[in-house]
């Protein structure tokens, strides 16, 4: 079993750092490009394995993919030129966003198609997006259990309509949906059944489809329970920069209150669609102070001991291993909410959560939806364990900065979204091998 073992830092945590794009707006952009069928450069994309899966479906549909220099941030997109239409296997892996929206684009492209994952993401849900894509005209068939990978598509098959669409599941249902709905021949009405998980990235999906030329008009909502898209192309030229990404951040700003040093993040903002830079407001109630530097977004650890919190992570669901890490080193039980959906993610999460908190000295339970944390003095007692996720690899690396002997297995993990992570993390003035 290869480990990574974590030195905690030799000096106060003191970074302005450059992250990487946001895999939730390059895996969107890709789509929309692909919908649009014209040449253009996606910039800042996200160096993650999800994003390279996603631009390998977009391979698998005939396109070009090309960079400037094989460690270059920026792709350029060229579409297929005039043959038969496309068609055969496309693979997920384990990425439940290239797994959902590649269903969706299948069905609005030509060709027969086979789509697939791995075993973890043939038993993550896909029934409710199935079942929607069929209300609007899809011809998808299961190849394996219902309502799971593998399937079956005959692309070029949607007409429009109306579809409901259970809320509690996954946003990424209706992202897929809403990119595809304006290359429909007919109107599509989405109508949401319960409260909408995820909602802030449905808001980046909303505006990277407007970012790609779509009038503002051409979708309607009625709050976030009905969506009405009419049909419009995609603008045909134009290219797109993808923002950092939000989540990454939220690693070294828990690093910061961990540690009590400071670290900012360049080009975010409070007013970012990203639902996680909401995070800095969660730790403020900890102690930690907002930082607000021209061009960038940050926070101040406290000079005493971070306090408990209570808080809602329905919108930032992919906060909650981080935050979990930082309530260890808060004095008092803190209380995380929201956490549903992190049953269905690489692992189940919460249960992850758990065990491996336990290997800090740190007790926690779980109570339905919610994780209690029980902070104090964490010490390392055992090797983390990764479960194939990489939020628990980066979450739990944190603390490593703070207490000796922590021990990260698997920490190639880290490729699924940010496989500079440890690079990142040696460049704060810790040292790990």
């Amino acid at each position: 079993m290869i480990t990574r073992t974590i030195e905690p830092l030799l000096r106060p945590l003191d970074a302005r750092l450059e992250l990487p794009g946001s895999k939730s707006y390059a895996n969107r952009a890709l789509v929309c490009a692909a919908l649009a069928g014209t040449p253009r450069t996606i910039a800042n994309i996200s160096p993650g394995d999800d994003t390279a899966l996603m631009l390998n479906v977009l391979g698998d549909l005939g396109w070009t993919i090309t960079r400037p220099n094989p460690l270059s941030r920026d792709v350029r997109l060229a579409p297929p030129g005039p043959r038969k239409a496309p068609g055969g296997r496309v693979y997920a892996g384990a990425a439940g966003t290239v797994a959902r929206f590649a269903c969706a684009l299948l069905c609005a492209v030509p060709g027969r198609f086979e789509l697939d994952g791995n075993a973890r993401m043939r038993q993550r849900p896909m029934a409710d997006l199935i079942a929607a894509l069929r209300g609007l005209g899809a011809k998808i068939t299961e190849l394996g259990q219902p309502g799971c990978l593998p399937v079956s598509i005959e692309g070029a098959s949607l007409r429009g309509g109306e579809v409901t669409l259970p809320g509690g599941v996954s946003s990424q249902f209706l992202s897929a949906l809403l990119m595809i709905a304006p290359a429909l021949a007919k109107p599509a009405v989405i109508h949401i059944a319960g409260d909408l998980v995820s909602k802030p990235y449905v808001g980046i999906t909303l505006e990277v489809m407007l970012a790609f030329g779509l009038p503002p008009s051409c979708v309607r909502r009625a709050g976030w329970t009905e969506f009405h898209v009419m049909p419009h192309p995609y603008a045909p030229a134009g290219d797109y920069h993808c923002p950092p990404d939000g989540t990454a951040a939220g690693y070294f700003w828990g690093a910061a209150a961990i540690t009590g040093g400071r670290c900012v993040v360049d080009g975010l903002a409070r007013t970012s669609p990203q639902g996680d830079v909401r995070f800095v407001d969660i730790l403020a109630r900890m102690g930690c102070t907002v930082l607000e530097p021209g061009g960038g977004l940050g926070v101040q650890g406290p000079r005493g001991g971070l306090k408990p919190v209570r808080a809602n992570l329905s919108d930032l669901p992919d906060c909650a291993q981080t935050l979990a890490v930082v309530a260890a080193f808060a004095e008092g039980e803190s209380r995380l909410d929201g956490l549903s959906t992190l049953r269905h993610k690489e692992t189940d999460r919460v249960a992850a959560l758990v065990t491996e908190l336990a290997k800090l000295g740190i007790a926690a339970r779980a109570e339905g939806d919610s994780l209690l944390v029980r902070g104090g003095k964490p010490r390392a007692t055992g090797e983390i364990a990764t479960y194939d996720d990489h939020r628990m690899a980066m979450s739990f690396a944190m603390a490593g900065l703070a207490i000796p002997g922590v021990r990260i297995q698997n920490p190639d993990v880290v490729s699924k979204s940010f496989p500079a992570f440890w690079d990142y993390l040696a460049g704060l003035g810790s040292t790990s091998g």
